[in-house]
């Protein structure tokens, strides 16, 4: 079988009270929700870096600085996609907390739905899929440790 390789790069953002910057998708066609960090899949010869402040600015109508590579998550998706995904995800500092719900531009019908500061109880408590999952547990450890020690690597993940 032959996959198609997407790369996708995201921010990870944090406010003064540790609330986590997350946009709501809701796909049009399914119903079918999830919270995601902004981001979104790198174009042409744009650097992972560049796609972050691009997609930050589109899906939640701010600036931002990336700064270190955080996470690096693999997904495959089997179904009638056949897509490998690589995510990286960079920690960022933000201009400004005075966020809007945007738009994907290169999409006719819109998946974003919301954009806001969720924090880890509301993460956790949450019925709607959050991905990547670690922000549900192990990433509030490693924030807590300062990331040291921890291993940036997510896995693998496959669609069944």
């Amino acid at each position: 079988m032959t996959y198609r390789f997407r790369v996708r790069a995201a921010a990870i953002i944090l406010n003064k009270n540790n609330e986590i910057l997350l946009v709501l998708h809701k796909d049009p066609y399914t119903g079918e929700e999830w919270w995601t960090l902004p981001g979104g899949g790198l174009e042409g010869k744009e650097s992972a870096i560049e796609a972050v402040i691009r997609e930050v600015k589109e899906e939640c109508g701010i600036n931002c600085k990336p700064g270190k590579l955080a996470y690096v998550r693999e997904f495959i998706m089997n179904s009638d996609t056949n897509v490998h995904h690589v995510e990286l995800y960079f920690s960022a500092e933000a201009d400004s907390y005075d966020i809007i719900t945007g738009i994907d531009p290169e999409l006719e019908k819109q998946y974003i739905v919301q954009c806001c500061f969720l924090s880890r109880r509301e993460i956790e408590n949450t019925s709607i899929n959050v991905y990547p999952e670690i922000l549900r547990d192990k990433f509030w450890d490693d924030l807590e440790s300062g990331f040291i020690g921890y291993n940036p690597y997510l896995g693998l993940q496959e669609e069944k």
